[in-house]
């Protein structure tokens, strides 16, 4: 039990030196989100940079829900976060730079919040099984508007004739 309670002691010493690190370095800017250690789903970590404390929260989870303004995550342990969306919010969708409408339900995302507030950065990743199922639910909804459209087409000239 201690040499367990020891590792995620140091785990989370070490991310809060690296984030201290990084946001020193950034004079202030926020650092990249990186990922929280496996297992776990939520953390708040409080560092002192240049003698001003800051508290940054890390949520990990699905999406649940999307809108302009917020992110709905469900944690691994069922707990579940309306994370608020701001203009400013930094979203990478496997690692490319995207914005909130293209977050979709059933992706995993990690979040974070500095001194409250919105988010500041969503990191996005899609599961290569969900990648591949929202592929073919967008043929087959192309395919049902290909074969509408021909329809349309069929009866507008049967009309006319």
């Amino acid at each position: 039990m201690i040499r367990h309670m020891s590792r995620r002691f140091a785990a989370t010493l070490a991310a809060s030196l690296i984030l201290a690190g990084a946001l020193a370095a950034t004079a202030g800017a926020v650092p990249a989100v990186p990922g929280l250690p496996p297992g776990w789903s939520h953390a708040e970590i409080n560092v002192v940079i240049k003698g001003t404390s800051h508290t940054l929260i890390y949520d990990s989870g699905r999406v649940t829900a999307v809108s302009a303004a917020s992110l709905t995550l469900r944690e691994r342990d069922g707990t579940v976060w309306v994370i608020d969306i701001a203009p400013t919010t930094q979203i990478t969708i496997d690692g490319q730079p995207a914005a909130i409408a293209q977050v979709r339900p059933q992706e995993t995302a990690v979040t974070l919040i500095v001194d409250g507030g919105s988010a500041t950065n969503v990191t996005v990743r899609i599961p290569p099984a969900l990648a591949a199922a929202i592929a073919a639910a967008e043929a087959r909804q192309q395919a049902r508007a290909a074969r509408q459209a021909a329809r349309q087409a069929k009866q507008q000239g049967g009309a006319g004739g």
